[in-house]
């Protein structure tokens, strides 16, 4: 009787911990399926919303510094956002379409447009919300958000760089392989 009854806990003890170690695979491989889609684009008040509330925890913002704050940062995202292109197609708001698909004229590359400019806008966009902020803020306050904003700042160029690295590869990743649902490059 003592076997039987031991046989029937060994039993169900392996039967748990296989279930057990199915359901951690299966969450395992949930994450990696995620990362498969692109991410989804943020509105500026989003984006905006997120630096502000990082920005109230780290420089411990009144109520109505958190509001200056916000609008400053929801001008320059509202700004940026209109300078950049929409889509694949490279299309701007309120320009002639982009590429093959969209009619217009054809699609013409980013250094003879003026990505300079666009970088001259950005930059100038950047100064005037910093001015705003500077006024909403204590001279603490204000010294510490630079040196907050001089790291997102780092963090958004070397991502952009490694975005730009990727597209010069034809995007593939290190050993060859090419991300999931990419087509390999055609040759002329």
């Amino acid at each position: 009787m003592k076997r039987i009854i031991l046989f029937v806990a060994a039993a169900i003890l392996a039967f748990s911990s296989a279930m057990a170690q199915d359901t951690t695979s299966t969450q395992a491989q949930k994450p990696q399926q995620e990362r498969r889609q692109p991410p989804k684009r943020l509105t500026p008040q989003e984006r905006a919303t997120m630096q502000t509330d990082r920005l109230k925890d780290t420089l411990q913002l009144t109520e109505d510094q958190y509001k200056k704050v916000y609008k400053a940062i929801l001008n320059r995202e509202k700004e940026i956002e209109n300078m950049m292109p929409q889509g694949r197609g490279g299309m701007r708001p309120g320009g002639m379409g982009g590429g093959m698909r969209g009619g217009g004229a054809p699609r013409v590359s980013r250094v003879s447009t003026g990505m300079n400019s666009t970088q001259e806008q950005m930059k100038a966009s950047r100064e005037r919300c910093d001015k705003k902020i500077k006024k909403a803020l204590t001279e603490e306050q204000f010294a510490a958000y630079q040196v907050i904003e001089a790291k997102r700042l780092k963090q958004q160029q070397e991502m952009m760089e490694r975005m730009r690295n990727r597209n010069r590869q034809g995007g593939q990743r290190p050993g060859g392989q090419r991300p999931a649902g990419q087509r390999p490059a055609q040759q002329n």
